[in-house]
């Protein structure tokens, strides 16, 4: 594969938008990490790079692609914000006693507006993160990291020593907000409801059966080049762009959890439509004391119709035997056929159940929950829904607190990061 990452990497750019090469000069022969981190009117990146440069050495060198970017009609306070993160990036450089460490800067500053946002900033760093692994040549890692983030120490390492297994072509750091930390009050509540809401509604994925239940934070992503390249790359998605690329590549990729931790801002922002920043600004302008989130009953629903899957290569009743609730949801995804040709395909019950599950993806399994959350099972105050799941997950009576319950989730996701490698059937 070493010598092949050139000549995929050249499919790549001659198949999609991909930007000219930004750098010339070869990369080290050394390099085993590379890191892209976008930064759209970041006030202080210095806790970022300070907590990479505090990490444990791997044993080959590390090159960062920072993606400085703005969109087209963007404001001059805001470009000399963008002009203070290069200051403070080249400074932090000069003052490195490190020599893991070699820092490339992209300024697109002039980005289409109809495109601009988290998406395209991370396409143009992951595409010249592709392109410097091929010049090597190397099939390596390129991590995702955001500019408003700091690492624990093992996260080089960590992310090193998976990616020389081979088999390993996507993976995912750990995470965890700093809300202790959190001197305002709301804003601590803010970020403790919405950790709670993503861990929940991973827990009840994974209990229902979806094979693909995984954390898809940005900040937290990784993947190998070529794998990278074969997907077709990072979408241009405003916001939601890391959910999209990890469930291209979830079915068909080599997966594993990653032990490092990311630890992502508790802070509001309006810079994006979705995510941390996002939904903190959401929740301090509702003036509401509690989120809402998925029912429980959502997940019940999905683990009868999870359930039925393996049943479906042998049987003729397709869409007779789904729950009630899911009947019409199908029908409109022409279920019944999709299942007909899925099992033309397929010439055992094992290779059926990888293809319907290629074909049942993140981005379907989620506009199913949306449907029942519609139609069926409106959503719940967030510390109700997740007492509840957890009665069901470990026929626990007692209720909890946010803060417990969000311990409580968090251990229940330590536990699945620790049964090892989460990879596809080959």
């Amino acid at each position: 594969m070493a010598q092949g990452i050139a000549k995929i990497t050249d499919n790549y750019v001659h198949r999609f938008n991909v930007n000219n090469a930004y750098f010339q000069d070869l990369p080290p022969v050394e390099l085993s990490l590379i890191v892209v981190i976008p930064a759209f009117k970041e006030p202080d990146i210095l806790p970022t790079l300070k907590s990479l440069e505090q990490c444990k050495a791997p044993q080959g060198k590390v090159e960062l692609i920072i993606v400085v970017n703005a969109a087209e009609n963007v404001g001059l306070e805001d470009l000399k914000t963008n002009q203070n993160t290069v200051d403070q990036i080249k400074s932090w450089e000069k003052s490195l006693l490190s020599n893991v460490f070699t820092i490339k800067i992209i300024r697109e500053e002039q980005l289409p507006k109809k495109f601009a946002g988290a998406g395209l900033a991370r396409k143009i760093g992951m595409d010249e993160a592709l392109r410097r692994w091929s010049i090597l040549p190397k099939n390596g890692p390129i991590l995702c990291l955001d500019a408003d983030c700091t690492v624990s120490e093992t996260y080089l390492v960590s992310a090193e020593k998976a990616f020389s297994n081979p088999l390993i072509q996507q993976a995912h750091f750990q995470f965890e907000h700093f809300y202790l930390q959190e001197k305002d009050a709301f804003l601590r509540s803010g970020i403790i409801q919405y950790e709670l809401h993503l861990r929940y509604h991973i827990q009840g994925l994974k209990w229902a059966g979806y094979p693909n239940a995984k954390h898809t934070v940005g900040s937290c992503m990784a993947v190998r080049a070529s794998s990278y390249a074969k997907s077709g790359g990072m979408n241009r998605r405003k916001a939601g762009e890391d959910f999209y690329f990890m469930h291209k590549l979830l079915p068909v990729c080599q997966f594993t959890y990653l032990e490092a931790v990311v630890y992502p801002s508790c802070r509001s922002s309006d810079r994006v439509p979705f995510g941390t920043g996002r939904a903190q600004l959401e929740f301090l302008d509702s003036g509401v004391q509690i989120r809402n989130t998925y029912h429980p009953d959502t997940y019940i629903c999905l683990k009868k119709f999870f359930d039925l899957v393996p049943n479906l290569f042998n049987s003729d009743q397709v869409i007779e035997n789904v729950p009630d609730e899911l009947k019409k949801f199908l029908l409109e995804q022409h279920f019944e056929s999709r299942v007909k040709d899925i099992k033309s395909q397929s010439s055992s019950l094992k290779i059926f159940i990888k293809n319907f599950w290629q074909w049942m993806d993140g981005f379907m399994v989620l506009k199913m929950t949306h449907y029942l959350r519609d139609s069926y099972f409106p959503e719940l105050a967030i510390d109700i829904a997740a007492n509840s799941l957890i009665k069901i997950l470990e026929e626990s009576q007692s209720t909890l607190s946010l803060t417990e319950l969000l311990t409580k989730f968090k251990q229940l996701d330590l536990d699945y990061f620790s049964d090892g490698l989460t990879m596809m059937e080959t």
